[in-house]
């Protein structure tokens, strides 16, 4: 059993991996974005739209369930109210090209510049069209994440995708050592939202 206290919040222990994932899954819940045009609730993992091609609908929900303030289709305050948001718009903009990376018809390094290019100072931003369009490959990420990641690693939090790189090695040290996956993924495969949901507890850490 993983029980938490201040001492603990430190320790990296790959052996306790499962209960630590687990204790965290049970206290962890999204909050319930809703769809701005719809009011439905957004469920992240059916807008990933696994096996298949992301569409315009999938792109708007996800973005706007990753940052509501910042990333919902129509400027919601200020005296831009109401007009279209040029970020979603870039991202809608690019969609052919985020399908051909989910694909594999594109090199992550020349989808890196397109993400760099839709979100220059947006580096989470940047992460989560990785993860979007492959998230077997490429955990979803935040500032929380990367201060555990910083913790238990006892490193800097990541700013760049070098440190991106290495947060994804702890990501799948844990997914390994809890049992979610045999293996660590060497391509984007197909098919996977029930592996994708293992994964994303993950993040609990």
């Amino acid at each position: 059993m993983f029980i938490l206290n201040s001492k603990r919040v430190e320790e990296f222990d790959l052996n306790k991996a499962k209960q630590f994932v687990d204790y965290w899954g049970k206290s962890y819940s999204y909050a319930s974005v809703k769809d701005y045009n719809t009011n439905e609730v957004i469920d992240y993992l059916e807008e990933l739209n696994l096996g298949t091609s992301l569409t315009e609908i999938n792109l708007k929900r996800l973005l706007r369930w990753k940052d509501h303030r910042m990333l919902t289709e129509k400027i919601l305050s200020g005296p831009n109210k109401g007009k279209e948001n040029i970020k979603v718009f870039k991202v809608l903009e690019r969609r052919n090209i985020i399908n051909r990376f989910r694909e594999g018809n594109l090199e992550a390094e020349e989808f890196k510049k397109t993400t760099e290019e839709i979100f220059p100072t947006g580096f989470v931003w940047q992460i989560f069209l990785f993860h979007i369009a492959r998230p077997f490959e490429f955990p979803i990420a935040d500032r929380n994440v990367f201060q555990s990641f910083s913790i238990h690693k006892k490193t800097i939090i990541p700013r760049d995708w070098e440190g991106y790189k290495d947060y994804i090695d702890y990501f799948f040290q844990i997914a390994l050592a809890a049992s979610i996956v045999t293996e660590r993924p060497k391509g984007n495969e197909p098919d996977l939202k029930e592996i994708v949901k293992e994964l994303d507890s993950v993040k609990f850490q």
